[in-house]
């Protein structure tokens, strides 16, 4: 039996780089969010109450930025959650040459995703090689980071297709841990493949399932690296982002107030989309 003290000193680092670099931080940041702070004056606070808050929620920038994270993380998640599972689904077997295709789908999740926004930003740009594609199946190129009603649908299918290989390394864990005694007996009950995937498969996946979408959500609503390089926010702000809209509010124009109380909604909002998808899928889990 390990006494309380020892069991104390394993978690004390822990403990402490926890409350330096997270408790300390988020509680800064929620103090900043009802509080005029200046960092090129001195560290000057003055306290503002809800005044950060409701200057944010005045903004149409802000309610632009919200409504264009909601449209990334609906357009991101359900898309990577469906796609990831068939593509997992597909490559569960054996084989060499099976083998080669699962480490070809899981290469773009490892590499940097600032490369790979470099990449697709020259693919979409005039003469790149999508426009190269299109005009050789006779359309018309078109500027794809340049149009406000192209742009955010085109960073949304960049990120489906670094995130599919990611995530179905998750689904195909999970496959392999279904026993193969149930596909058995399926099959000599007469099912079909449909009816096996429904009712075997599916259930037994269901908390790989919520793992996926829960983490994706949270990736999702968090968007920023890809803003940055391909797009800065624009065309016309139709792909500013609530992160994106932070880090404007925070480094360039200086308002760290309103920057920690945007910092604050995102994490209700995370927080909140978490909780809701976990009861869903929980009460779709109870149906089947």
């Amino acid at each position: 039996m390990i006494p309380r003290r020892s069991l104390l000193l394993f978690f004390l680092p822990w403990l402490v780089s926890f409350a330096v670099f997270s408790a300390y931080p988020i509680g800064f940041s929620l103090g900043l969010s009802f509080a005029d702070y200046n960092p090129f004056g001195g560290g000057i606070t003055r306290w503002v109450g809800l005044e950060n808050y409701r200057a944010i929620f005045a903004d149409s920038l802000f309610w632009r930025s919200f409504t264009n994270t909601i449209v990334f993380v609906v357009g991101t998640v359900l898309p990577t959650a469906g796609i990831s599972l068939i593509l997992a689904v597909l490559i569960n077997r054996s084989g060499r040459l099976l083998g080669c295709l699962r480490g070809g789908y899981f290469i773009p999740s490892v590499v940097s995703l600032a490369a790979v926004s470099l990449i697709f930003k020259y693919i979409y740009s005039k003469q790149g090689f999508l426009n190269a594609i299109v005009t050789m199946m006779g359309g018309t190129a078109r500027d794809w980071l340049l149009s406000p009603k192209l742009a955010l649908p085109s960073i949304i299918a960049m990120d489906i297709w670094a995130s599919i290989g990611y995530y179905a390394i998750f689904y195909l864990a999970g496959l392999q841990t279904i026993p193969q005694e149930l596909y058995e007996a399926a099959r000599m009950d007469g099912a079909g493949r449909l009816a096996i995937f429904r009712f075997i498969t599916l259930p037994s996946l269901k908390p790989v399932i919520v793992f996926v979408v829960v983490v994706n959500t949270i990736r999702a609503f968090q968007v920023f690296v890809e803003v940055v390089i391909m797009t800065r926010g624009g065309p016309m702000g139709s792909t500013m982002t609530l992160i994106y809209y932070m880090y404007e509010k925070a480094f360039h124009r200086i308002n760290m107030g309103a920057a920690s109380a945007v910092a604050v909604v995102v994490f209700a909002l995370i927080a909140g989309f978490a909780l809701l998808q976990v009861r869903l899928l929980r009460q779709v889990r109870s149906a089947v």
